[in-house]
């Protein structure tokens, strides 16, 4: 991965989590700069390096105030942005990241068993919200 698809990766993930461009845009710029000052590396771009700064940026996110997200969006980003930041935060890792629940999610004090049951609920509000709004659509 070149380093121009990784920030545009991490930016996109960030703006899947708040819905608001300006705040994205910080989140993934900390996530970014921590990530890379931590690992003291040569900037190399892995999957690995995505990883932990993705479990950065959901660090960041989990505690940014709830009034500093965008609800004036529609469709799948007004859904997300509709469940409880832990919800969304555990389905965008698994469900648009595609990594496993195993895979050192950055939510504390969660036991494997509470992220599953975060996920199912995440996904069955997330599904509700969707045929309601489909349902209303014109």
């Amino acid at each position: 991965m070149d380093m121009d698809l990784f920030f545009k990766r991490v930016y996109t993930v960030a703006f899947r989590l708040t819905g608001e461009e300006e705040l994205a845009a910080e989140m993934a710029a900390h996530a970014i700069m921590h990530t890379v000052n931590e690992l003291d590396e040569d900037y190399k771009v892995t999957e690995n390096l995505f990883q932990l700064t993705i479990i950065e940026l959901i660090k960041i996110f989990l505690n940014v105030p709830k009034s500093h997200c965008n609800y004036n969006l529609k469709g799948i980003q007004r859904a997300l942005l509709e469940i409880k930041p832990i919800n969304r935060a555990v389905l965008i890792w698994r469900d648009v990241l595609g990594y496993s629940i195993y895979d050192n999610i950055p939510v504390p004090d969660c036991t494997y068993e509470e992220l599953l049951e975060e996920l199912v609920r995440g996904r069955k509000v997330l599904k509700e919200y969707i045929s309601r709004y489909r349902n209303y659509k014109i």
